[in-house]
């Protein structure tokens, strides 16, 4: 049978033999003992909490739907089926999505039987069948799927299917499974599992305190005492459930959020010991931030770095560290600053993004080699650095435009980035050839121009060119720019007949190529740099973001995803865009302006 129909003949079976009631959730049990069950799920062996939390917010977007606790509600999904398949669960929150699926207007809200039951929704589930293979989802068929699996993990939740807590007993990776769907021979084993089962079910819906305590000890008791081919750790569950109740992360940014704000007063006060306590703050958002990292290592037994939402811890991290490292060399007051700031900005990102935060399995064949560990903290830490070169050029832009006469902190401000770019760029090549060497490790080949390689290759030379242009009293011969011209030539001509028939947007993208590649080797001087920073940057974005969600091909898939986070980085880069032109026009004028004072020429009046 076709899982929709699955889906409808589930929620038309219930509703015909089920009176309506009020959801009304327990209020006095103990959750503690159930919630650390060991149970299989998504390929691992996390503790009931980690599954609850996974389960709740796959379906309703929020592991604390409604306030309540994720544990709490998948057992009342579980244990209270007729009751919870009338409850409003799923969100439909765009107008123009309702009705296109002739859903009503003002609510935003469903059931699973509101949906399963529907119709025109139902005709839009099964033509995603008949979709021709290797062709893209439109953004109706895209959202149509998401509601999809949603319903039928709730459908998993209703039949009893999604707690797995029997553990195989010949195969160390065999299925794990459910109490009222285990398949296996009748036994006095199983049927004390499903006595106190049926006893945790019964105290649950009583509200129960007592009973539930004694059944969720009778439950554990007796799971512990069937033959299994694998258990987990007790100490790896005891990690988790640490993990899950602490939320390093969160609280990380927000400890980095009130270091940036200290070190933003500390600008203006100048105080040492002003000074000194921001450091602190820094210093204690990093290190909260790395006791995070070291629980979900020892959780996931891997580096935390298998998906978008880990490499932005990553990211945070390297800020973090190489903040701690500058204030030891450099001691200026923006170091803590911009370290803290960004740092925030990186786990904000993380916490808020539509991201997925779980511990998830990766590929063993990426697993198998050390490569990996190393690759991934070099890589990170090399965006971070240069996230705070970009951060420190943006302020030297804006400094420049509207305060040229700030020559000192222009100064300043161009020797810290300078020094960001080169470590930087020195890291983001270290990257690259432990990238290579992951790679050869993995997959037999070194380079295979995957489009993750080529980016990053094309980020590494924009900031080569910055470092190699820079010295602004040194004039290049002719020659060399006749020969950068050709090879540019020459480099078009391979290009161009790869990409017919051409396009207007084609065109345009050559035309833009072409532009960044005379600005970073012709523009020369501070405001220069710190242009061709920003761009170069956008090659970094681009790489770490906009191949997985923009071209969405390669085999970095460990960061692959669609949605928001594709809007969003349209609308950064255009409003950074037009920042950046705001600065450029301001600075020009500037100089056109003071140029005309040295001459003694009329002077325009600034406006």
């Amino acid at each position: 049978m076709h899982k929709s129909h699955m889906v409808i003949a589930l929620a038309t079976l219930v509703l015909a033999t089920s009176p309506v009631k009020g959801a009304e959730l327990p209020v006095s049990l103990d959750l503690t003992a159930i919630r650390a069950l060991p149970v299989q799920h998504d390929g691992r062996w996390p503790p009931l909490d980690t599954a609850a939390r996974d389960t709740v917010e796959s379906i309703t977007g929020d592991a604390f739907y409604q306030g309540h606790d994720p544990v709490l509600l998948l057992l009342a999904w579980t244990f209270d089926t007729p009751t919870w398949m009338r409850q409003p669960l799923i969100s439909i929150r765009n107008a123009e999505l309702r009705g296109e699926l002739r859903l009503p207007a003002t609510q935003t809200v469903f059931s699973y039987a509101e949906l399963a039951d529907h119709e025109h929704l139902h005709s839009l589930i099964d033509a995603l069948a008949h979709i021709e293979r290797g062709r893209k989802m439109n953004p109706l068929e895209s959202k149509v799927s998401d509601i999809n699996e949603k319903l039928i993990k709730l459908q998993q939740v209703f039949r009893g299917r999604v707690i797995r807590p029997i553990p195989d007993p010949n195969d160390l990776g065999g299925t794990w499974q459910a109490v009222e769907r285990s398949g296996a021979a009748p036994s006095d084993d199983m049927a004390r599992v499903q006595e106190a089962w049926q006893g945790l079910r019964a105290a649950f819906l009583a509200d129960d305190r007592t009973a539930f305590d004694a059944a969720s000890q009778q439950l554990i008791g007796v799971l512990g005492a069937l033959p299994a081919a694998y258990r987990p750790d007790p100490q790896r569950i005891a990690t988790e459930l640490r993990y899950n109740s602490l939320n390093p992360f969160r609280a990380a940014w927000q400890i980095m959020v009130v270091g940036a704000l200290l070190a933003a007063v500390a600008m203006s006060i100048r105080r040492a010991w002003f000074d000194g306590l921001a450091v602190v703050v820094m210093i204690a958002g990093f290190a909260v931030l790395t006791e995070g990292l070291r629980l979900r290592w020892e959780i996931a037994g891997r580096i935390p770095a298998a998906n978008m939402f880990e490499s932005l811890l990553f990211l945070s991290w390297g800020m973090g560290a190489f903040a701690i490292l500058s204030v030891l060399f450099l001691r200026h007051r923006l170091v803590p600053l911009t370290a803290s700031g960004m740092g925030a900005l990186a786990l904000v990102l993380a916490d808020c993004l539509p991201m997925d935060h779980y511990v998830r399995p990766i590929v063993p064949v990426l697993m198998d080699t050390v490569w990996m560990s190393i690759h991934v903290p070099v890589i990170m830490v090399s965006y971070s650095v240069l996230a705070l070169g970009v951060l420190i050029a943006h302020m030297q832009l804006v400094v420049m435009a509207i305060a040229p006469g700030r020559r000192r902190f222009i100064r300043t401000l161009d020797s810290l980035h300078y020094w960001y770019i080169h470590i930087g760029a020195i890291l983001l090549l270290a990257g690259i050839v432990t990238g290579s060497m992951w790679a050869a490790s993995s997959w037999g080949r070194y380079w295979g121009w995957d489009p993750k390689e080529v980016w990053s290759l094309i980020a590494l030379l924009g900031y080569l060119i910055i470092l190699h242009v820079r010295i602004d009293h040194e004039k290049l011969p002719h020659w060399a720019y006749v020969l950068g011209a050709l090879l540019m030539v020459a480099l078009f001509v391979l290009i161009v007949p790869k990409l017919a028939p051409l396009t207007g947007g084609k065109v345009l993208a050559l035309g833009g190529a072409a532009l960044v590649m005379v600005v970073l080797v012709a523009a020369r001087g501070q405001f220069a740099t710190a242009v061709k920073s920003v761009i170069c940057f956008w090659l970094i974005i681009m790489t770490y973001v906009g191949v997985n969600y923009v071209l969405g091909i390669g085999l970095h898939s460990y960061g692959f995803g669609t949605g928001a986070v594709v809007r969003y980085l349209f609308w950064t880069g255009g409003i950074d865009l037009a920042l950046i032109a705001i600065c450029c026009v301001a600075y020009v004028f500037q100089r056109v302006w003071r140029s005309s004072a040295d001459k003694g020429l009329p002077m325009a009046t600034p406006v």
